[in-house]
């Protein structure tokens, strides 16, 4: 017969099995999620700038003719 566990959910970072009225199992935990969630969203920002200019470079060119 399967062994029920208790009612719980997982810490957003660290995916430990934790209270349900808890998002985060420790400060720490808590922490490092915003630091990886700021990284992430300077990363896509970055991307986004990139192939801003990429495609502004594109139209330029396709005026030039060599």
């Amino acid at each position: 017969m399967p062994v029920r566990l208790p009612p719980h959910k997982h810490c957003l970072n660290c995916e430990d099995p934790i209270p349900e009225n808890k998002d985060y199992c420790s400060e720490e935990c808590m922490v490092e999620h915003g630091l990886k969630k700021k990284q992430g969203s300077r990363k896509m920002t970055l991307f986004y700038v990139a192939a801003a200019i990429v495609l502004l470079l594109l139209w330029v060119f396709s005026f030039v003719k060599f």
